[in-house]
């Protein structure tokens, strides 16, 4: 029986992953484990025993998830894998933020900054680091999938109720879902089975109001990365940062909106803040792997035949 590694990056709308015995990648829906219920953090786990083809093998789970700072919550999740999965040896639940930065930034100083349907910031210079944001959708305003999407619902009702700052919202909202209506937005955000994943699927619109100049979306999206600069700035303050800052942008903002790195720089440069762009040194689904590879040899030898040769080097 195998003794390889699955190596997951379990996010707050979908998970990817790497099975190092067989070397078979997978992706599922998933979702912030802070959020799931045990069923569904259970069939989830059975899920992924069956896309990775995990068998019966004595195989080690690291997993980066959203939402395992809650530390009840990571333990249910650990609980759902030795459910699904008898024979593993192992779990290990991390952040998702710290094994996206030993994935994005391959274990050397500088920023990550994870704009998907959450936000969180993680910086790290030398013995250092701290964590930033990752507050979830009803109180974090930083740049993310579910925090434009609820402000794009919000620009929609805003104009069905008479304000004309955020017409165009409505306008993009109709031309995609249809005429918009107070009720059916309302009644169909809080009866989803996800918030968060709901308020993502109308983040486009605030995107496309903004490209139209539309004053609302304009203002929404240039206050909320302007906060994300203030916590670029306290990150470099609390661990020590000087000089260029190596920031890495990992997250569906970045990826699917290029704007976001053009405004990201405009507002470091109108404060002063010197940054670098870097691209992340190996996928995310790797991260768990590199992290773990810092402190086990089993791990680093997996990684150095099984990963990325530039994750292999950031080891």
């Amino acid at each position: 029986m195998s003794n390889g590694f699955l190596s997951i990056d379990w996010g707050g709308s979908e998970l990817k992953g790497i099975y190092t015995g067989n070397r078979r990648e997978f992706s599922l829906s998933a979702g912030n484990i802070r959020l799931l219920d045990q069923n569904r953090v259970q069939q989830i786990c059975r899920d992924i025993t069956q896309v990775a083809e995990v068998g019966k093998d004595q195989a080690v789970w690291l997993i980066g998830a959203a939402g395992a700072d809650d530390i009840a919550a990571a333990q249910r999740l650990k609980e759902a894998v030795k459910e699904a999965h008898p024979t593993c040896l192992e779990v290990v639940v991390k952040s998702d933020y710290e094994c996206n930065h030993a994935a994005c930034l391959a274990g050397k100083d500088g920023i990550l900054s994870v704009n998907g349907t959450g936000s969180v910031i993680f910086a790290k210079c030398g013995q250092k680091s701290a964590r930033f944001g990752g507050w979830g959708y009803v109180l974090d305003e930083l740049p993310s999938g579910a925090w434009f999407g609820r402000q794009a619902l919000a620009g929609v009702l805003r104009n069905l109720e008479g304000f004309s700052d955020s017409r165009i919202c409505r306008e993009i909202f109709a031309s995609r879902y249809g005429s918009a209506d107070r009720r059916s937005i309302i009644d169909g955000l809080y009866r989803s089975a996800s918030a968060q994943k709901k308020l993502g699927e109308y983040a486009e619109v605030l995107t496309e109001a903004y490209a139209a100049d539309c004053p609302f979306a304009t203002k929404a999206i240039s206050d909320s990365i302007a906060q994300l600069l203030g916590f670029f700035q306290q990150a470099a303050a609390q661990t020590g940062m000087s000089g260029t800052i190596s920031l890495c942008g990992s997250g569906g903002l970045w990826q699917k909106w290029p704007e976001m790195t053009s405004l990201v720089f405009k507002k470091a440069n109108d404060a002063g803040l010197a940054l670098n762009l870097v691209k992340p040194s190996s996928p995310l689904s790797f991260g768990p792997l590199v992290l773990q590879a810092q402190t086990d040899f089993v791990a680093l030898q997996t990684l150095q035949t099984s990963g990325p040769l530039h994750a292999t080097e950031a080891c």
